[in-house]
């Protein structure tokens, strides 16, 4: 008996027609719950990778060399490092010298000297360096390190002055400038022209020149003591002191060369008329009470 139910159903099936086996397909349900379910098993296939995933980095792009000058970054410069310095002297001005250096407390008083202005009857300690060449001639400002333009004033004891930031509490400050290149804001890498040297009424005993200043958290400090060593002005007066001490000690030559004994004594010659005067011929051997054997002049 089942095996005739069996049969009376697929007789059954097979008498459907093509309409009645794709009446599933019609229903409008159909593709919706069709989509809605492949869609969470994609996002559950997606999720399952990201877990088994390593974590994303960022890596800086990187462009290669760069044409021009590179300019410095707000990180250049680790915490308390001072950046380096190089003097500020550009074109024209390699053979500069200090003509007046930075004043320190524990110097000798001759150095101390070298170290002070004179102005109005005051002296000052010298808080920078003046930088200058002999011939008088100005020269070429340059920054002595990369930073950011902090200040440009025109003072009138100092002239044209230009403070850049450099980081970290360092700063350098320019004064005696004739002519400014720079402004405000401006970023500036280690050697570049921002400037000209010239003079000023507050160290007006001073020739054409750059006066220089290194500062740290606001405080002056020594450029000699952070920039490559130069000679300082009273290193170089005792320099030209032992030169014109040595120039005085040589004695002019006299043609004869010195034995190194010391000369003997000699009597100075006698005046001959002198002693011709004072003598007569055949006296020089006359003894007392002797006779004279010159002739007798005749009657």
């Amino acid at each position: 008996m089942n095996n005739e139910k069996q049969q009376d159903n697929d007789k059954a099936t097979r008498n459907k027609t093509p309409q009645q086996q794709k009446s599933f397909w019609g229903k409008r349900w159909t593709f919706p719950v069709i989509y809605l379910a492949a869609s969470v098993l994609i996002v559950g296939l997606m999720y399952a990778k990201s877990q088994d995933a390593a974590p994303y980095e960022i890596e800086k792009q990187n462009t290669g060399e760069q044409a021009g000058p590179v300019l410095p970054s707000d990180d250049a410069t680790p915490a308390n490092t001072a950046p380096s310095f190089n003097w500020p002297v550009g074109d024209g001005g390699e053979d500069a010298v200090l003509s007046l250096d930075f004043f320190k407390e524990m110097s000798k008083d001759e150095e101390k000297a070298m170290a002070v202005v004179s102005y109005e009857s005051t002296f000052t300690p010298h808080e920078g360096v003046d930088i200058g060449l002999k011939s008088d001639a100005p020269f070429n400002v340059i920054a002595a390190a990369m930073g950011t333009v902090k200040a440009v004033k025109e003072d009138p004891l100092m002239g044209y002055t230009v403070e850049i930031d450099h980081g970290n509490g360092y700063t350098t400050y320019y004064a005696s400038l004739s002519k400014v290149e720079v402004q405000v804001g401006s970023k500036v890498i280690s050697g570049q022209p921002i400037a000209k040297s010239g003079n000023n009424r507050f160290e007006k005993e001073e020739k054409n020149h750059l006066h220089f200043e290194l500062r740290k958290d606001g405080v002056a400090i020594d450029p000699n003591g952070v920039l490559p060593k130069k000679t300082t002005a009273y290193e170089a007066s005792l320099k030209n002191g032992a030169k014109a001490a040595n120039s005085d000690a040589i004695a002019p030559s006299t043609g004869t060369p010195s034995t190194g004994t010391p000369s003997e004594k000699t009597e100075e010659p006698k005046d001959a008329a002198k002693t011709d005067a004072e003598k007569k011929p055949g006296e020089a051997s006359k003894e007392p009470g002797e006779k004279s054997n010159s002739p007798t002049p005749a009657n």
